[in-house]
């Protein structure tokens, strides 16, 4: 059984997806709570939204994913959610799989994330084999993930850097957290990615693959110190 509304909010982060978003707002207004994070869009994201009637935050200025993740975590925190969901504006996910997600938060989980079929751009496919074999994580940069935001606020969820929504499940996967991977459906989109396109999609995620092995070697370094 899913939990009451109350307890459970989406963050949808977007920018230019007047289009797309109101029809995925109705749907998961079924389910929970709804937090829009329109990234200074040109066009009425924010306001088909807000005809909604759920709660937007327009930034600005166009800070990027990161940055529309961390305000949507922050509110969540603050209207105290107890799970939050991540979801893309851009329809490519299913109702049904943000489902799957919110019944394994009920049962326990800190973390739960998706894992795609395909991968869109080459360093997205690159990165995830290296997670892959190295942390067990198959798909990190998948947009559909929930969190538990009690336990995920010691992990990272409320952090400024949190590396393309990379950062909490590192987290969590290296402290033993119960974190669980699910299947995913998604929808090839049509027109160019609204948060990069291929060229500058696949330089965020060289530069954040680059951070990952630094880390991973510092973290090897210092473990190998202390023995």
């Amino acid at each position: 059984m899913l939990k009451r509304k109350k307890d459970t909010c989406f963050v949808i982060p977007a920018f230019n997806e007047e289009n797309k978003i109101s029809e995925i707002i109705e749907e998961l207004k079924k389910i929970g709570g709804v937090i829009v994070v329109d990234d200074c869009s040109e066009d009425k994201t924010s306001y088909v939204s807000k005809k909604k009637n759920v709660k937007v935050i327009k930034h600005v200025k166009n800070y990027g994913y990161d940055q529309a993740l961390l305000t949507g975590f922050k509110s969540a925190n603050k209207l105290s959610f107890k799970y939050a969901i991540t979801i893309d504006a851009d329809g490519q996910h299913s109702i049904n799989d943000a489902k799957k997600i919110l019944k394994f938060l009920n049962d326990g989980c800190a973390m739960v994330y998706g894992k795609r079929k395909y991968q869109q751009r080459i360093m997205e496919k690159i990165f995830s084999s290296y997670t892959g074999f190295f942390k067990g994580i198959d798909d990190p940069l998948c947009g559909l993930k929930g969190y538990n935001i009690r336990i995920c606020k010691t992990q990272g969820f409320l952090d400024k850097e949190n590396n393309i929504g990379t950062k909490i499940l590192f987290n969590c996967k290296r402290n033993n957290l119960k974190t669980i991977e699910v299947k995913i459906i998604t929808k090839k989109r049509k027109d160019k990615p609204r948060f990069g396109g291929t060229f500058i999609g696949n330089l965020k995620i060289l530069k954040l693959f680059a951070i990952v092995i630094m880390t991973d070697l510092m973290n090897l370094f210092l473990s190998k110190k202390n023995i």
